[in-house]
């Protein structure tokens, strides 16, 4: 049997377990994906260190990491991609020889989700929300499809200027700062846990940053969250967090288990899932 997992805070309602045992029945796998909530009484006492030590002594391929713990597992790894290092930040870690590595799927899984729904509209100018793990991905990720000036809010400010600083040192060919009520954006994007079942509202209002094109989200429980309800209602594009999770989730697959996943398959399986909800 191949095992994984996701380790986390409020996942209650995270899609990528079903997301993930279905592509390995698809694909004859015995494969089995478990979460590991620390929001819940079961996980309420175990620290993530505690966590990853249970899972890699039980024979788990790897897990994925998510809210609030995506920086904070850096310490406890052996090895990290070049990318993950740029980053600052891991979603996946993953078990063999002895050692833990840790990869960071969140990168790609924007930046294609991005490509593919919002590319064509205007951004050049775009505001970020959320200054953490996820953050720090899916900032490298709008710079890389050509985002020419970023700004990034958040409430903790120091978060907000280490992470410019570290966009600016990576791109620094394009204007990265903080947030301080600059004139209009192209687009917003929300990279907080903010607008989940577990974090419900909005991280920010549009009333405070004037948006002309689109808005974005990561989040996807709910698929339409509080701030797209809100963008739609003032007629902006949005983009949902569906085509983020799919393609982390399918990268996080092969990585557990050799086997490139079916984006299509897993697509299919992910809005199966948010129409049963919705039911």
């Amino acid at each position: 049997m191949i095992k994984a997992g996701l380790i986390g805070s409020g996942i209650a309602g995270s899609l990528t377990p079903a997301m993930h045992v279905a592509e390995g029945a698809a694909q004859g796998l015995n494969y089995s994906y478990v979460r590991f909530d620390v929001s819940t009484p079961q996980c309420a006492n175990q620290t993530l260190a505690n966590i990853l030590l249970m899972v890699e002594a039980g024979g788990f391929a790897g897990v994925n990491i998510t809210y609030p713990y995506k920086q904070a597992v850096l310490e406890l790894l052996d090895e990290i991609t070049d990318e993950a290092g740029e980053i600052g930040a891991v979603n996946t870690v993953v078990f063999r020889d002895g050692k833990r590595f840790g990869h960071n799927t969140d990168y790609n899984g924007f930046r294609t989700a991005f490509a593919h729904e919002l590319s064509l509209l205007p951004h050049k100018n775009v505001a970020l929300v959320g200054a953490g793990g996820a953050g720090a991905a899916v900032g490298l990720a709008l710079l890389d499809e050509g985002v020419k000036s970023l700004c990034v809010l958040d409430n903790d400010l120091r978060a907000a200027r280490r992470l410019v600083s570290t966009l600016q040192h990576l791109r620094p060919l394009v204007e990265v700062g903080v947030w301080s009520g600059q004139a209009a954006v192209d687009g917003l994007i929300n990279a907080t846990p903010m607008g989940m079942v577990s974090h419900p509202g909005a991280a920010v209002s549009l009333d405070e940053v004037t948006v002309q094109h689109w808005v974005g989200d990561i989040v996807y429980f709910p698929l339409i969250t509080k701030l797209l309800h809100n963008a739609t209602s003032l007629k902006l594009h949005t983009m949902t967090g569906g085509g983020m999770a799919v393609g982390q989730a399918s990268d996080a697959f092969q990585l557990f288990t050799g086997l490139t996943a079916s984006a299509e398959r897993m697509t299919e399986k992910f809005l199966a899932l948010n129409t049963d909800k919705a039911a």
